[in-house]
């Protein structure tokens, strides 16, 4: 109906014109039409839906652009989401000490209500060019930026650049966002070694889709070393949420240290490959990371990481039943620069020297979930993280560097797409604790609204 208006409209007009000026309307009137059914039959299948209750196809995801203006070589869409992230619960230890014992910025930690994050997020492309993403979180500490950056979408020989302020392509779970998790809470080596809330920075990188036979992915990235995030490198303090933090790991303070060359900048290289046979899936990555640190002028971090995915899923045409067994693995070496570690601040004689050393700390995670039926879930997740190559600082004593070891069963159900619940359980043993051990509690509710889904 709206599209004869417009026909209409146009002849019409074109009747009341000199010939020569409705000749040169012709062509016009051709590419609004062409728009105007472009635009009919993008608003048709939304109204179908909707009138039958149904989401729009996975397999096209940007039939879900809330909004699409049209260009002659293409056209820019913006698609929001908004996630809302919630969680309840008890740990047998105080608030304090939940602090340090589930440090991920996002975890389950206080006893009673938590909100783990609302994340709002905008994906943009004018396509066949360029897209762009952000990504804001809000906690009750307050609102940051999570992520935003560009990518190619058009780039020959298999190449994608991205740039912009992003997570760190690092392992498996380090650059996904807290509602892409299948637990509750990060794993004890991604606090430790990744940060509370996931190295990330401003930068480049690079995707190189390589002409194998199989999928097989290289990254090359270049970023900021000094954001507050990449805390094994010139971030801030250690542990999220402890303004008054000034140490690195192990206990050497902090040096500021300005960008004067390329080796104050972080370097990654990433290889990610993917293989399918029949039934199962299988990704094997590998990871390295390297940079400067905060303890000295010519003080420096290296990662290495290896993570996999296996996947059994006896039909394509559904995502359940499931089986799938995932782990990670990293090691860092942390060299330290002689420094002091500060004591009372109101007598001088109470610090301590620092020798130089190099810092040694190594541990991952070992998860199984299994979706028998449709809509359920069950799972469980082995943490482990050790130190070793310690200097004047015991790692025994400290939170972020001692032995730990965690077992976590979780149930899940997904009512729908759109929402989940999760109820998981918590054995911690450590050592910085006179109690040794920790038991904790927690249910987790996830509201997706928007055309992005877990």
């Amino acid at each position: 109906m709206n599209h004869c208006i417009v026909a209409l409209c146009l002849l019409a007009c074109a009747a009341r014109l000199p010939a020569d000026e409705a000749a040169e309307l012709k062509p016009k009137n051709a590419k609004l039409e062409e728009r105007v059914d472009k635009l009919e039959r993008k608003l048709g299948i939304v109204h179908d839906l909707e009138e039958k209750g149904e989401s729009e196809p996975e397999a096209a995801p940007h039939n879900s652009h809330l909004f699409e203006h049209v260009f002659e070589g293409g056209s820019a869409s913006v698609d929001l989401h908004m996630v809302g992230q919630f969680a309840a619960g008890y740990s047998s230890v105080k608030d304090r000490f939940t602090e340090r014992l589930s440090a991920g910025g996002h975890d389950p930690k206080r006893r009673g209500f938590n909100l783990q994050q609302l994340e709002l997020g905008f994906s943009g492309a004018i396509e066949p060019h360029l897209s762009l993403d952000a990504f804001v979180v809000f906690t009750l500490e307050g609102v940051e930026l999570e992520e935003i950056f560009i990518k190619s979408l058009s780039l020959p020989a298999g190449l994608q650049l991205e740039g912009g302020y992003m997570l760190t392509e690092f392992g498996w779970n380090n650059p996904r966002h807290p509602h892409e998790w299948t637990w509750l809470d990060q794993p004890v080596i991604n606090s430790r070694v990744l940060g509370p809330d996931g190295t990330r920075a401003l930068g480049l990188r690079l995707g190189w889709l390589t002409p194998l036979p199989w999928f097989s992915e290289l990254h090359f990235g270049m970023q900021m070393a000094d954001d507050e995030s990449a805390t094994s490198f010139l971030g801030g303090g250690h542990l999220h949420g402890d303004e008054g933090s000034a140490e690195s790991p192990g206990g050497f303070a902090r040096v500021e240290r300005d960008t004067e060359s390329f080796n104050e900048f972080l370097y990654l290289l990433r290889w990610h490959n993917r293989a399918i046979v029949g039934e199962y899936t299988l990704d094997i990555g590998i990871s390295g990371l390297l940079g400067p640190n905060a303890t000295g002028e010519s003080a420096r971090t290296w990662l290495a990481g290896g993570d996999y995915l296996l996947k059994w899923r006896p039909s394509p045409e559904t995502e359940q039943p499931f089986l799938a067994l995932q782990g990670e693995f990293m090691y860092r070496c942390y060299q330290a620069n002689a420094g002091t570690l500060s004591g009372d601040p109101n007598d001088p004689l109470d610090d301590i020297a620092l020798a130089p050393t190099v810092l040694g700390d190594w541990g991952g995670y070992m998860q199984v979930l299994v979706a028998p039926v449709e809509k359920w879930a069950f799972g469980l997740r082995v943490d482990f993280a050790d130190a070793f190559r310690e200097g004047e600082v015991p790692h025994q004593a400290d939170s972020q560097r001692d032995r730990r070891f965690r077992l976590s069963p979780v149930i899940q159900w997904s009512c729908c797409d759109f929402a989940r619940m999760r109820l998981q359980y918590n054995f911690d043993h450590m050592q910085h604790l006179r109690d040794s051990t920790a038991h904790g509690l927690w249910l987790g509710i996830e509201l997706f609204i928007g055309g992005h889904k877990h």
